[in-house]
């Protein structure tokens, strides 16, 4: 015998699925709650989980948002959700890659050829001049002021 409905187990997923959006809506700051289309229903639930103050209230008025997450197009909120999130992901890659640079470009003899290559057109020179004084910084064990101005410089080169 096949179920056409889904299982008790199943709605549960959906429904703490359902609830984790809502908690992510109200951790948004005003700007980007606005810039989300919500229900006015679920919008004021969210002002009112701001304002609980007590451990057993936020959790009830979590609950509350995902009930009215239920009725109305949670896949929809999700995805504007999402977008909002996505230049902050971006952002990381971001910084990641430079941190992943400031490694390679101190211990890989050939990196700073292929840096070049990324955009031939930039200058490198401040990037070696900083690479130098990280690796002299290391050897007389000084503070790491160049290793960091060295990420804060490949994180801006790589943003264009």
């Amino acid at each position: 015998m096949l179920q056409d409905s889904p299982s008790k187990s199943q709605k549960k997923r959906e429904m703490l699925g359902l609830q984790a959006i809502g908690a992510a809506l109200v951790e948004l700051n005003d700007a980007q709650l606005k810039r989300i289309d919500l229900p006015d229903q679920l919008a004021a639930a969210i002002q009112e989980m701001r304002r609980t103050k007590g451990h057993e209230g936020k959790r009830r008025q979590l609950q509350y948002i995902g009930r009215i997450m239920r009725e109305v197009d949670g896949e929809a909120i999700a995805a504007q959700l999402d977008l909002l999130k996505q230049p902050a992901r971006q952002e990381v890659a971001r910084l990641h890659r430079a941190e992943q640079w400031r490694e390679r470009l101190l211990n890989e003899e050939g990196a700073f050829a292929e840096l070049t290559a990324l955009r031939p057109e930039s200058d490198v020179a401040p990037l070696r001049k900083l690479v130098q004084e990280t690796l002299a910084e290391r050897a007389k064990s000084r503070p790491p002021r160049a290793y960091r101005e060295l990420f804060r410089a490949l994180s801006q080169w790589l943003k264009y």
